[in-house]
């Protein structure tokens, strides 16, 4: 009789633990460990979105992130954010990130980032997107990134799901970040910060190779016809050959509009739009 007992309290409690809702998981491989994987659900239409991650070296050796893949988008970048000149810019990591010897590194939004660019579908609030983090000693190691509310700043608690995470201050102040992309030029474009009110656009152009492209003029429009906003175009100031900025106005939370019109040439002028979410 007791062994019946067990069996059912056993059966029972595996019944109990499967129905809970899944959550990311650590993914350990050699010295390496992956937690606190995450990212934020994405308004139609957007074709980036970020991932963060905490990575720990518990080995005595460096290792490297090398590159990193999802079945949920074309490409996944390295991206570092960082303030030059005033100007806050997003710049992938070409050579990857040294993870050092008994040291924790978190991607976290305002810092490094994971970046899912080309999209093939929306990410939602409470899935989970599979990754797969390349590393130069460890190899592949799949992690699941739990897919949190759009504008979340952490990871939920863990155990408690859709509670969040005190967020640690981030490296700089929180922006918007997407990438914008046409048949000619590309675009990594900044919104800082994130919340309604005086924005600045920070934007970086790339040619189809995502070499540095140098315009002649850029145009930044933004509207917002959810609330009756009408679009807004603005010249954008040249910062370097291929950084521009410009200071705007998104008085209302929601969803906007940007749109970029960047002229290559005196008779050669490419229009791209994406959505962006200011808090």
């Amino acid at each position: 009789m007791n062994v019946i007992i067990r069996a059912f309290t056993c059966a029972a409690l595996a019944s109990c633990l499967s129905s809970q809702p899944l959550r990311a998981a650590d993914a350990v491989s050699g010295s390496l460990v992956i937690s606190q994987a995450w990212s934020r659900a994405t308004p139609g239409g957007a074709k980036v979105a970020g991932g963060y991650v905490t990575i720990e070296n518990r080995g005595t050796a460096p290792d490297r992130l090398l590159s990193g893949s999802t079945e949920l988008a074309k490409r996944l970048e390295i991206h570092e954010m960082a303030v030059n000149g005033g100007v806050m810019t997003m710049r992938p990591l070409a050579d990857g990130l040294i993870i050092a010897p008994g040291s924790v590194v978190k991607f976290a939004p305002g810092g490094y980032h994971l970046m899912f660019v080309e999209l093939n579908q929306p990410l939602r609030q409470g899935a989970q997107v599979p990754v797969t983090l390349t590393f130069e000693r460890a190899g592949a190691i799949r992690a699941m990134f739990d897919v949190q509310a759009v504008g979340a700043q952490a990871p939920a608690a863990p155990g408690i799901p859709g509670k969040v995470e005190a967020a640690a201050a981030p490296a700089a102040e929180e922006s918007f970040f997407t990438h914008l992309h046409a048949e000619k030029a590309m675009a990594n474009v900044t919104v800082s910060p994130d919340r309604a009110g005086p924005v600045e656009i920070a934007i970086q152009l790339e040619n189809a190779d995502e070499l540095p492209l140098t315009a002649k003029a850029l145009t930044v429009t933004l509207g917002n016809p959810e609330h009756g906003i009408a679009p807004v175009t603005a010249d954008a100031e040249r910062v370097s050959n291929d950084q521009w900025r410009v200071r705007m106005s998104a008085p209302v939370a929601g969803r906007w509009s940007l749109g970029l019109g960047i002229t290559i040439t005196a008779s050669d002028t490419v229009n791209v739009e994406s959505p962006i979410l200011i808090r």
